[in-house]
């Protein structure tokens, strides 16, 4: 694909996903609390990317271009639904990847036992 400015004057090439360090900025803006519209202002990234990377992020936990046919979703362990459980018990308005965050930093999961967030939501 050729490459050009896209209408936010940033640089970008045709087809070819986004560098990783700047998926990553827009993924710690975004639970920095800003909205979507705006870190696609401060990183001159569409305003449809940053929600494509962020729904992303959201439902695999992960940054990376998306895999086909990717892994299995990982299953909650008993441990791990309790703890939703009492999360949304004292919570109930807490996000999914808030849940996700907290059970990472409550070392109820390690990174790679963590349930995605769409098994969160169910």
């Amino acid at each position: 694909g050729h490459g050009g400015v896209n209408q936010l004057g940033g640089v970008f090439v045709n087809g070819r996903p986004l560098p990783d360090i700047v998926r990553s900025k827009i993924v710690e803006l975004a639970h920095a609390g800003i909205r979507p519209c705006d870190i696609s202002r401060q990183l001159r990234v569409s305003h449809g990317c940053v929600s494509k990377i962020l729904g992303r992020y959201y439902e695999t936990g992960s940054i990376k271009p998306g895999v086909i046919g990717g892994s299995k979703p990982k299953v909650a362990t008993p441990m791990v639904v309790k703890a939703i459980t009492k999360y949304k018990e004292e919570n109930p308005t807490m996000f999914a990847w808030e849940i996700r965050d907290k059970l990472l930093s409550d070392a109820v999961c390690s990174a790679d036992n963590v349930p995605s967030v769409s098994s969160i939501n169910r």
